[in-house]
């Protein structure tokens, strides 16, 4: 396995730390592992961390998983909070990832730390 992922629960929502290697694979791999997460918790709120290594995954990629993803997300009413620590290094795809995922219907925000996110998941930040 390519990336490694570390998940807890507190109660309100899923945190999910994924590291590794930054690749189409390891992304589309990770959102599924999630996915099961949230279904095993009976949770619809998650706050990922981002933390791989490596190349930035092209428009077309993103796209793809995105895509790929979106329609379980939206239809379960998951809210979703992503921050990628490589941010500043890929901030044209992660603003078109969370443009896309928004206009897919999914409830998706990114931030640049994980406290920013943890409030909005919680309703404490608009």
């Amino acid at each position: 396995m390519d990336y490694a992922l570390d998940l807890s629960f507190n109660g309100t929502y899923l945190h999910a730390v994924v590291t590794g290697a930054n690749t189409l694979q390891a992304m589309d791999r990770y959102f599924t592992d999630i996915r099961n997460a949230l279904e095993q918790q009976r949770c619809k709120s998650v706050l990922i961390e981002k933390k791989l290594e490596g190349p930035g995954l092209d428009t077309f990629d993103v796209f793809e998983v995105i895509r790929s993803h979106a329609r379980y997300a939206r239809d379960h009413g998951l809210r979703i909070a992503y921050v990628d620590l490589n941010r500043d290094q890929y901030r044209t795809t992660v603003a078109f990832g969370e443009n896309l995922a928004n206009i897919l219907g999914v409830n998706a925000k990114v931030f640049s730390d994980a406290d920013s996110a943890a409030l909005w998941l919680t309703g404490i930040s608009g």
